[in-house]
């Protein structure tokens, strides 16, 4: 088993790490030309010397680095003289720095890479959305070294073990995601974040993550939302090896070096006994880094009032709200070894929301006070009031 986790930038990471089975580390600036999966004021506000020195630790412990470029657009940046040179001159550093690997979503920047840069090791991001044996073989095809496949497929055994039978390369999945099932936002969210962690642009207006927002919302209203989230219990690791799958990602950049390393204990001992809430993407007060909350002042912009309920709204914790009992999630995954999610209403089957009946708890008056919050920010977004009158 290789474990690939995030990092937050604490120099002290990397040796927490090495004592489990990590192989790599992954991060990036909080904006730079290309960008990526999270907007930056939600990162670490780290520079260039930060990250040279964290790549050098990393090295130091014997764990290899993997910085993103795992954005969907490029506002066809790359389509200009001055734009394509940030881009050179971004992966010349990376060069310099001894950065061992690269996450890229796009192809263009694939082909880049592999001409002008061969001795990165590439993997496809899971924003790519490879889902299907055509798409992975087209991956494979553009001479990437390794695949991280759309975690919609984490329950899909069938799919995952056809994929992995059909290229030569790795396949890796994340570990503990919580992204909606099937989520309508999912192209949207990842847009937003690459545009708002782009040097050119994520400054231009004041980015309030509008899906994160309500996807939020949607989990607390109704916790079956995160059983159907395609997260993978540390006690299944099992399954995903049998089909030839050993590579798991842990997420979040912007947990604390304790949340990080809980997590990724729990991984490498195959064993968790607590609230799965805890090792998933969802807020909990001491386990994420604050934001910076500077990037909000833009009162030429926003009406610094309404902003400033965000901090407000974001400041509780899943945890309070829902308990789900990993240990009694035993035997959960069987079900989607014989059921196709995607041919299937959940209304129409049921098994979620009844396996959550069963073992998990709905603290309601909490989860409902914030979801409502949610809600009204929401609008306050869609209604155009956060420009003010």
């Amino acid at each position: 088993m290789e474990i690939r986790v995030s990092t937050n930038w604490d120099p002290k990471l990397p040796e927490a790490l090495s004592k489990y089975p990590v192989s790599h580390v992954y991060g990036k600036l909080p904006d730079d030309v290309i960008g990526g999966c999270r907007p930056s004021f939600l990162l670490p506000q780290v520079n260039r010397e930060d990250i040279a020195t964290h790549v050098a630790d990393c090295h130091a412990v014997g764990i290899k680095f993997s910085y993103l470029l795992n954005t969907l657009c490029l506002d066809n940046t790359q389509y200009t003289k001055e734009g394509y040179g940030q881009i050179r001159e971004l992966l010349d550093w990376l060069t310099e720095i001894k950065v061992d690997a690269l996450t890229i979503a796009i192809p263009y920047l694939i082909r880049l890479v592999k001409e002008h840069y061969p001795h990165f090791y590439v993997k496809v991001s899971s924003v790519s959305r490879i889902n299907t044996v055509t798409r992975a073989k087209q991956y494979e095809d553009m001479g990437v070294d390794e695949l991280i496949i759309d975690e919609m497929l984490n329950r899909d055994f069938q799919t995952l073990e056809a994929i992995n039978k059909s290229v030569n390369i790795p396949i890796e999945v994340i570990g503990n995601p919580c992204c909606l099932w099937e989520c309508a936002q999912q192209f949207e969210h990842v847009n937003h974040d690459g545009h708002a962690s782009q040097t050119q642009s994520h400054n231009n207006y004041c980015y309030l993550q509008l899906p994160y927002i309500i996807c939020s919302g949607q989990k607390l209203s109704d916790p079956v939302n995160i059983m159907k989230a395609r997260w993978i219990r540390p006690e299944d690791l099992h399954h995903y090896e049998e089909i030839g799958i050993s590579r798991f990602k842990v997420v979040e950049r912007f947990k604390t070096s304790d949340a990080l390393t809980m997590a990724v204990q729990a991984y490498a001992e195959r064993s968790f006994d607590g609230n799965l809430i805890d090792l998933l993407t969802l807020p909990n007060k001491g386990s994420y880094l604050p934001p910076n909350m500077a990037y909000f002042n833009k009162p030429d912009m926003v009406d610094m009032q309404q902003v400033q309920a965000v901090a407000g709204i974001m400041d509780f914790s899943f945890h309070d709200a829902i308990d789900i009992p990993n240990k009694k999630l035993a035997g959960f995954l069987e079900f989607f070894k014989t059921h196709d999610c995607r041919r299937v209403s959940c209304d129409d089957c049921g098994y979620c929301q009844k396996f959550f009946e069963k073992i998990g708890t709905h603290h309601k008056d909490i989860a409902m006070t914030q979801a409502d919050k949610l809600s009204a920010f929401a609008k306050v977004i869609t209604d155009g009031d956060i420009f003010g009158k």
